[in-house]
């Protein structure tokens, strides 16, 4: 019978685990609308909704990597780890790999991109291999944010994250759509702001999130202690996020010009955008904690997606706008009852490949991750 502490460990990692799940879900929306729906079929109401949803996603995504970086934190202060550059490193490790994951990503969208094109051509298509996509942005994160919320003297440096996120928050709008000197290579100041379609997320204000995700994760972690305060947090999380939609909506309505931006997309980057967008986060984090609960340990196609995230990405973007899609008429050819029937099956076929990984290409992995969740804490 598991003890009290070790319930609260299992539901904390799941829910985490659900919330990147539903990230999956709403990336494989956002794109398959995007490349399958005809131009016409884009004008409607229906594709409007898929494109606000859209927004969901690389936000949470972000946020959760926060997270993830508090909870490996929250792990080695329990084992008595204080010195903060053994706090650091492995999260820079980590995101050292995910940058090179994220150049090996590009250069293999490159090749499968152009492979109908002459020699000739391929030199002028070189910059997007080099373009700052969401992958690029998480593994320039965890470089910087563990230098930034790294634990002082055993202790989380929720003030530290606080500020760091504001900070990137205010200056998004400015730092984000900014021309940089044309010394500095754009392939690298891409990764702080600049002009798409180099620069998609640059650390202004992208950065913003994982640093919102430490203070968070640090919350829930240290919540989970008790079944009861962990129930406490996700709804205080869930209520927070319903009252700082309900702040921004004011804000809008009184002033609906209160900042004024350039354009949309500027806007996109400024703080009521981003407020908006993380009260949204908290409400599916509550959302995702009662869908665990209800669960307990039943199987969950959203725990099932987020253990699998990273490879759902790298297969369903071929899927969706590679040579297999255009070949097979699909690449802005469908209206949106044709796009969502190969949603259905699109889903169907990720979560095919997402089972086949956990359970075929990790044999026993599933069972011994089972066993010691079920395990009493020692």
């Amino acid at each position: 019978m598991d003890t009290p502490k070790s319930t609260s460990k299992t539901a904390r990692l799941d829910v985490v685990d659900w919330l990147r799940g539903a990230a999956v879900v709403l990336m494989i929306q956002t794109h398959l609308y995007d490349a399958w729906v005809s131009p016409a079929a884009k004008l409607g109401d229906a594709y409007h909704w898929t494109r606000f949803l859209g927004g969901i996603p690389s936000r949470l995504f972000l946020m959760l990597a926060g997270v993830s970086v508090a909870l490996r934190f929250e792990a080695q202060l329990s084992r008595g780890v204080i010195d903060r550059k053994s706090l650091v490193r492995p999260v820079q490790k980590r995101g050292l790999e995910i940058l090179g994951l994220a150049y090996l990503f590009r250069i293999q969208e490159y090749v499968l991109g152009h492979m109908s094109q002459s020699i000739a051509d391929l030199p002028r298509y070189w910059p997007d291999i080099f373009r700052i996509d969401i992958l690029n942005c998480i593994g320039a994160s965890l470089l910087l944010v563990p230098v930034l919320t790294a634990p002082r003297r055993g202790r989380p440096s929720w003030l530290a994250a606080i500020a760091a996120m504001l900070f990137f928050v205010l200056l998004g709008p400015v730092v984000g759509p900014a021309h940089f000197p044309r010394f500095i290579p754009e392939w690298l100041s891409a990764y702080v702001g600049g002009q798409r379609p180099m620069s998609w997320f640059g650390l202004f204000p992208w950065a913003a999130w994982p640093l919102a995700g430490v203070a968070v994760g640090h919350f829930w972690v240290r919540a989970s202690r008790d079944r009861r305060r962990q129930a406490w947090a996700f709804l205080a999380t869930g209520l927070a996020g319903g009252g700082l939609i309900l702040i921004v909506n004011f804000v809008r309505k009184v002033d609906p010009q209160i900042i004024r931006y350039p354009s949309e997309l500027v806007q996109q980057m400024g703080p009521g955008s981003f407020f908006y967008r993380m009260g949204m986060n908290g409400i599916l984090a509550l959302i995702g904690w009662v869908m665990v609960r209800l669960s307990g340990g039943s199987f969950s196609i959203m725990r099932q997606f987020g253990k699998t995230s990273l490879l759902v990405y790298w297969i369903h973007i071929d899927l969706c706008y590679g040579l297999i899609a255009q070949r097979a008429g699909l690449y802005q050819r469908l209206d949106m009852v044709q796009a969502t029937a190969g949603l259905a099956c699109m889903i169907l076929l990720m979560l095919a490949v997402s089972l086949a990984k956990t359970r075929w290409w990790q044999p026993g992995a599933a069972a011994r991750a089972q066993l010691a969740r079920s395990a009493p804490d020692r």
